[in-house]
């Protein structure tokens, strides 16, 4: 299973009692185009309940749809599940599991890559994803299959377009989710999560 997929059954089984999988949710075009470093693609904003989330993907998806319209989807194609994370953002977002909703400012980037410096240290990374900053800072300890990786970085489109199933749906420690696009699944499934800076609102 996916782990988009799999941070969807998650959810469901979080929402069933509330009564709230058929209200509203909006995805639309971020006007505030402040963006995570190792994030790329188009940002959206999306917004349930009044609490706001973004979602940096090549696949942008801009309509108002139900948090309903996920559960028991295949979630097929890059647009659905990138759809879906951005939904799962907003939610956890709602739900006050997660506060790592927006980029952090541009002025944090810097201390942002410093710490990550300290977080990756000596160890053999693989990249999921583009992270084209990454690549370039910590070119020395890439390696060329995860299988070779002591921590395999998660970014946003790493983690929409994972088709080989690289990230488990249950992941461990090997491996980072990095920027506020894949808080949502990281907090669901329980994986690892960092950033550091990112805002809860904006």
């Amino acid at each position: 299973m996916h782990i988009i997929n799999k941070a969807v059954t998650l959810i469901e089984s979080m929402l069933e009692d509330c009564g709230i999988s058929d209200n509203p949710v909006t995805l639309e075009q971020e006007n505030e185009v402040v963006r995570c470093a190792y994030e790329r693609g188009a940002l959206l904003r999306v917004t349930f309940g009044g609490r706001s989330a973004g979602i940096a993907t090549d696949d942008p998806v801009r309509t108002t749809t139900k948090p309903s319209f996920m559960f028991g989807a295949t979630l097929g194609k890059p647009a659905l599940r990138s759809a879906a994370a951005g939904i799962l953002n907003a939610l956890t977002g709602f739900l006050c599991t997660s506060r790592r909703l927006h980029a952090c400012l541009p002025e944090c980037h810097d201390m942002c890559l410093k710490e990550l410096e300290r977080t990756i240290s000596g160890k053999k990374i693989w990249c999921c994803g583009e992270m084209d900053q990454i690549r370039r800072h910590f070119g020395s300890q890439l390696v060329e299959s995860p299988h070779d990786a002591d921590l395999i970085l998660v970014s946003s489109d790493g983690m929409i377009n994972d088709e080989n199933g690289v990230v488990p749906e249950n992941p461990d420690e090997k491996y980072l989710f990095i920027g506020p696009s894949t808080a949502g699944v990281a907090t669901l499934t329980h994986g690892c999560h960092y950033c550091p800076h990112g805002r809860t609102n904006i």
